[in-house]
């Protein structure tokens, strides 16, 4: 059996090796053909490309198929929504980034494209849809990550609403209450960062920061889905009565039909379900929800962002 089985495995090499079995491709359509011409790309390799998902690429390939895409398609939604969904599947584990090398209180990598958490998932998924290279993806996820672009663990937007919302302003504009109307809720929040930052060390004198803001009901919401527009960035709000925060972040999609859905990196992969079902499976620990919109026309022409080192 033991002999049989090498056998086998080398009659596969051989096949592979003399290009008789192929790897999965999509197929191309005349445009699509057009445009590997333009990037002096192969035919094959586009198609093998357009097939992959992301979390499987490298990151040639993610330049690649980042050129590809900005040429295939110009509208930053619909680009937005595509690398979304390109990352179906991707299997989730929490605490993936840091600072290595630029500092060492966290020796995670600035990037990883294997494995995702939420806010992982959203940031990568930006910053993709904004880029047209590799160069330009890594530069403007920097830009999402930290305050002002700046690398370093006191910059890089820990806490979702004091932070990440405020700071990607250039990027996103809150409506929250455009979508919940006069039935959006008060949410208040008092951020303690000396506390987050106190087993690195560092950020001892930093004050804590009374946070008042809004979401929208988790019962609103349902009455108000037409209002949500796909690539909608969304942080789940929980907590209690008297304090609230942001617990989880995802994206909305829609359907063929206009039906809304949540697309979001939760273990154990990232998936795709109709947010009603999301609103009801989660509603024990679910108060409501935030609403970020891409700055769409703004951004359609983006290129590149600089960032700083700390």
């Amino acid at each position: 059996m033991k002999r049989y089985l090498i056998y086998f495995q080398v009659v596969i090499f051989i096949l592979f090796a003399a290009g008789c079995i192929r790897m999965a491709q999509a197929p191309l359509d005349a445009e699509d053909s057009r445009i590997a011409a333009q990037l002096g790309c192969k035919e094959s390799t586009l198609g093998q490309l357009k097939y992959k998902p992301t979390y499987r690429m490298k990151p040639e390939q993610v330049d690649r198929y980042l050129a590809y895409l900005k040429l295939k398609e110009p509208n930053l939604q619909k680009r937005i929504v595509h690398l979304a969904r390109k990352n179906l599947g991707q299997p989730y584990q929490i605490y993936l980034l840091g600072e290595y090398p630029y500092e060492l209180y966290d020796r995670q990598p600035l990037y990883c494209l294997e494995k995702s958490d939420c806010v992982v998932f959203t940031e990568h998924t930006l910053a993709m849809a904004l880029s047209g290279n590799w160069s330009q993806f890594f530069r403007t996820l920097q830009r999402i990550r930290y305050k002002n672009g700046e690398i370093g663990m006191l910059t890089r937007n820990h806490y979702t609403i004091a932070d990440w919302d405020r700071n990607n302003a250039w990027l996103l504009k809150d409506i929250t209450r455009e979508v919940g109307g006069d039935r959006t809720a008060e949410l208040r929040q008092t951020v303690r960062r000396a506390n987050f930052f106190k087993k690195h060390g560092i950020g001892q004198d930093i004050p804590p920061q009374d946070v008042i803001d809004c979401f929208v009901p988790r019962e609103v919401i349902l009455d108000n889905l037409d209002r949500l527009q796909a690539g909608d960035v969304v942080n789940v709000i929980r907590g209690g009565e008297k304090s609230q925060y942001a617990g989880h972040v995802g994206m909305i999609t829609k359907g063929p039909q206009g039906e809304t859905y949540f697309l979001h990196s939760t273990p154990p992969q990232v998936r795709e379900e109709p947010l009603p079902e999301y609103l009801e499976r989660t509603k024990k620990r679910t108060l409501g929800m935030k609403f970020l919109r891409p700055r769409f026309d703004e951004l359609a022409d983006f290129n590149s962002v600089t960032f700083s080192q700390k």
